[in-house]
């Protein structure tokens, strides 16, 4: 393909391909830990585990914000960035977070038995769907942010936020099967019930990464070179040995064993965030700018038509 010839520009100005800096580590893991947080936090709720939501709440409210505020350049005037909510995903991400932290507190205390029956039955029900609500809007709307980048064509698709949500609920689900252990052996059928759910997760996942890279493999230049620097080129090394490899084929292979049995969850587990970190990371870096297109061809080609 045209695309793997051309080659990578940095900053020179020349035909070329520019790669994103923007968005790095720092970023991708603020990214990972919302997500994580966000889908232990929803799955802790449906199952009733009080441990597991309040280790998505810290997860996602401490983590995911002190990776953002380490982003920043200008950490205390982030709050200033809620107010434009009509335009920018980041600003409902923003909102989403700060509902989710509070209502996330109050469901803590309350399961705690320290709201000391200030949470009347109505109210609590008003609480858990706004922080549930919150909790998607904060695996959802990162996505989102990235899909509106048109520039660089392999964020701009509406795969990258359904993939993020997947991912946050396959880690949630996966990280409730672990630290959940002790409540679900006196619960098989719940414990049945997530393993079901974690394979078709991670068959989904699998389904969703594979759509994304085809789609950029016929897309723009851009999308091509992306693809080709994560399948064949500098990131094939950690693509596909962590994302795919630890990331998706040792899950698929060991979570059919967790039956009564911690180790294959721990080695699951652990395989499965390792993985959708490596994805989180790479997919930061394989992210190019489409390349100048230079006009010169175009120019001489129409002086000669004209003689």
């Amino acid at each position: 393909m045209q695309a793997k010839q051309t080659a990578i520009v940095g900053d020179e100005f020349r035909p070329g391909f520019r790669l994103q800096r923007s968005w790095d580590r720092p970023m991708a893991t603020s990214f990972f830990l919302g997500e994580v947080g966000a889908g232990l936090f929803i799955v802790s709720v449906f199952f009733g585990y009080l441990p597991g939501l309040i280790l998505g709440l810290l997860i996602t409210a401490v983590g995911k914000t002190a990776g953002h505020l380490m982003h920043m350049g200008q950490p205390t005037r982030a709050w200033r960035a809620i107010f434009k909510l009509k335009h920018s995903w980041i600003s409902r991400g923003l909102l989403a977070i700060v509902l989710f932290t509070g209502c996330g507190i109050i469901l803590a205390l309350d399961g705690a038995g320290l709201s000391f029956g200030l949470l009347p039955q109505p109210l609590k029900i008003v609480v858990i769907v706004i922080a549930c609500a919150a909790a998607v809007v904060i695996m959802l709307y990162q996505g989102f942010a990235m899909s509106h980048s048109a520039a660089i064509s392999l964020w701009s698709s509406g795969l990258i936020p359904v993939l993020g949500l997947t991912y946050a609920l396959l880690s949630g689900v996966s990280l409730l099967s672990l630290i959940g252990y002790g409540m679900l052996a006196a619960r098989p059928h719940d414990d049945e019930i997530l393993q079901i759910v974690q394979i078709g997760l991670l068959v989904y996942v699998a389904v969703m990464l594979y759509s994304l890279l085809h789609a950029a493999t016929f897309g723009s230049k851009g999308a091509q070179q992306s693809v080709s620097m994560l399948l064949n080129g500098p990131l094939n090394k950690w693509f596909i040995p962590l994302v795919v490899v630890i990331g998706l084929v040792i899950p698929a292979l060991v979570i059919p064993l967790e039956a009564n049995a911690w180790l294959p969850r721990l080695v699951a587990t652990s395989a499965l965030l390792a993985g959708y970190y490596a994805f989180r990371v790479l997919i930061f870096k394989a992210a190019v700018f489409d390349p100048i297109q230079s006009f010169v061809p175009q120019v001489s080609g129409s002086l000669a038509r004209r003689s």
